[in-house]
C-alpha cells in the first residue's frame, strides 16, 4: 500500500508544478484485456491507469509519467495477484490523432505474488479524438515467463 501511495504522490506532485501551463496534460483510463495469450496460467482481469501526466515538448512529442494497477487472475487454481507499475516514457504523434509511444519502469507486486518486483515496458499505438483516446498496449514484464505478457486496450480521457 505504501508503494501505491508513493506512486500516486509522485504523479500528483508532478502535476502541481504546472497547473496553468498548457504544456501539461492529465489522463485517466481503464485497461481492457485482449485474450491473445491462450496458453497462459494467468489472465489480466482488470487494470487502471490511475493518472498519466504528460509534458508536451513540442507539437508532436510528449514526455509521460504513468501509474496504475494491473490485476492478474489465475485460470488453473493458482493465486491471484496485483502489481503497480510506475512508468516513464514518451509519445509521438504521427498526425493530429494517431500516435505511438513506449513507457518503462518498475512494477511492484503485492504480497500474494511469488515473484519479486520487476521492470515493465509497454509500447503502445493509439488514436485520440478530442478528450478520448484508445490505445493498444503490449505489456511485457522483463525477465518474466511469457504467460504474464499480454495485449490490452486502454480507453482514456484527457482532463
Amino acid at each position: 500500500m505504501k508503494k501505491v501511495f508513493f506512486a500516486v504522490l509522485m504523479c500528483l506532485s508532478l502535476a502541481s508544478f504546472a497547473q496553468k501551463d498548457r504544456k501539461m496534460s492529465y489522463r485517466v483510463g481503464l485497461l481492457l484485456p485482449v485474450p491473445a495469450n491462450v496458453e497462459s496460467n494467468y489472465r489480466v482481469d482488470v487494470g487502471s491507469s490511475l493518472v498519466e501526466a504528460g509534458y508536451k515538448v513540442n507539437k508532436k512529442l510528449s514526455i509521460l509519467m504513468n501509474t496504475g494497477f494491473v490485476r492478474f487472475q489465475a485460470t488453473n487454481g493458482g493465486t491471484d495477484f496485483t502489481n503497480v507499475p510506475v512508468l516513464v516514457g514518451g509519445r509521438y504523434f504521427i498526425s493530429n490523432n494517431l500516435y505511438f509511444g513506449v513507457s518503462a519502469g518498475p512494477a511492484f507486486f503485492n504480497k500474494e505474488s511469488a515473484v519479486n518486483d520487476r521492470i515493465l515496458y509497454t509500447p503502445h499505438v493509439g488514436y485520440q479524438k478530442g478528450h478520448l483516446s484508445l490505445d493498444a498496449r503490449y505489456m511485457n514484464w522483463y525477465d518474466f515467463p511469457n504467460e504474464y505478457n499480454n495485449i490490452s486496450m486502454c480507453v482514456s480521457y484527457t482532463l
